[in-house]
């Protein structure tokens, strides 16, 4: 591995505009008197907390966001791979039917869409690409595998076709090598977004509806309250309100850890994103923003960084194959989450008492499912809070 990666830290802050950096700086809750008041409060400033507090102070609640971190972006949210797709972490055809997760397929699909046309906005900070994704079948097994997927993704109401390895050379201008490929599933509505303008623009939203968001603000313990609840933090804060929501989402009780690296690159303006179907291997290619990104590979062991090299040779190795103009180069960026991760993680929201909710289970594929999640947080407990529309 080059000793010139920048290791433990994504490309997003390099290739983020001094604008949206702007919008990621918190006041610290050290500022604050030592006992505050709100309707809400929400622990964790990641897009699935930012997505609940902009939509509770839609409301007309009183919320808080509490982030651990001194800025926003420097979590989980803050160093995905920036891929937009819908879904959640497995593939449709292996979502249990009649479950709250199958119903996210179509709430991921709508979601994508209005993140998309919020793009389109002259005053949006949103970058995002809608270039398609691609899911390349290697072998017999996992093209027979793609034609049941794209056809239940049709069933759902989803945008899905099947087209030749020709076709997904084509799509990336040569980029890929896919002479090992036998046929692959165009998603055409998904695309490449930048973490960090996505995370922005949830921030001022909410701000905008009057959210507060404050830095250096980690949770000690929630109690219960005459009011509610009582949330203390690790520095003598104290926080009075009527219901709390948990989004701390995959970085609570990580069981593994998620890689990923970057090259600095030119690519065909339109690439797709894309992977392999063949089950196990977990390797997304994202391309954008001046870099092909990787992320995914075998779970490492959380809290080591003692075997981190060697995922990441094995990553970079494995996008040479793909990429052969990429042989004589070194990843310019690595990094490593630990995340709670699983083969069968479905995103949820977890009852913990009354008013008081978890959005758990992003796992991997945590930006569509987290926003749809926040929202959906916000709409479960208005009714109780007797809140007021904005």
């Amino acid at each position: 591995m080059s000793v010139a990666a920048v290791l433990n830290q994504a490309p997003w802050r390099d290739t983020a505009s001094e604008n949206v950096l702007s919008h990621l700086q918190l006041p610290s809750i050290d500022g604050m008197p030592d006992s505050l008041s709100y309707d809400v409060a929400i622990i964790g400033g990641g897009m699935a907390g930012l997505s609940a507090a902009q939509a509770f102070a839609r409301k007309g609640a009183s919320v808080v966001v509490l982030e651990a971190q001194s800025a926003l972006a420097l979590g989980a949210s803050g160093r995905n791979a920036g891929i937009l797709c819908a879904g959640i972490n497995m593939p449709i055809t292996y979502t249990p039917k009649g479950s709250r997760a199958a119903q996210l397929w179509s709430d991921t699909q709508r979601k994508l869409f209005e993140v998309l046309e919020e793009a389109k906005e002259e005053s949006s900070l949103i970058d995002v690409k809608r270039v398609g994704a691609m899911c390349l079948a290697t072998s017999k097994t996992a093209a027979a595998r793609l034609k049941r997927e794209t056809s239940a993704r049709l069933g759902h109401g989803m945008t899905a076709e099947l087209i030749s390895p020709a076709d997904a050379a084509k799509l990336s201008g040569e980029f890929i090598n896919v002479k090992n490929v036998f046929s692959a599933m165009l998603l055409p509505d998904e695309g490449a977004i930048h973490p960090f303008t996505l995370i922005a623009t949830l921030a001022n939203r909410a701000r905008r509806y009057g959210g507060q968001i404050y830095g250096e603000a980690r949770v000690e313990n929630i109690d219960k309250s005459p009011r509610g609840y009582t949330v203390r933090t690790v520095k003598g804060k104290t926080i009075e309100c009527r219901a709390v929501v948990s989004a701390i989402g995959p970085l609570e009780a990580p069981t593994g850890r998620i890689f990923a690296l970057a090259f600095k690159v030119e690519i065909p303006v339109n690439c797709p994103v894309w992977w392999d179907a063949n089950p196990y291997i977990y390797y997304d290619y994202r391309p954008g923003n001046g870099c092909l990104t990787v992320s995914g590979g075998r779970y490492g062991n959380p809290g080591t960084d003692k075997f981190d090299q060697q995922y990441h040779s094995k990553m970079a190795e494995a996008t040479r194959q793909w990429v052969p103009s990429l042989q004589k180069k070194e990843p310019d960026y690595c990094w490593g989450v630990d995340l709670h991760v699983a083969p069968d993680l479905l995103p949820e929201i977890v009852e913990r008492g009354d008013n008081c909710l978890s959005i758990q289970g992003l796992g991997a594929l945590g930006v569509l499912p987290g926003l749809v999640l926040g929202e959906q947080v916000a709409d479960q407990i208005a009714a109780s809070l007797s809140l007021t529309q904005k």
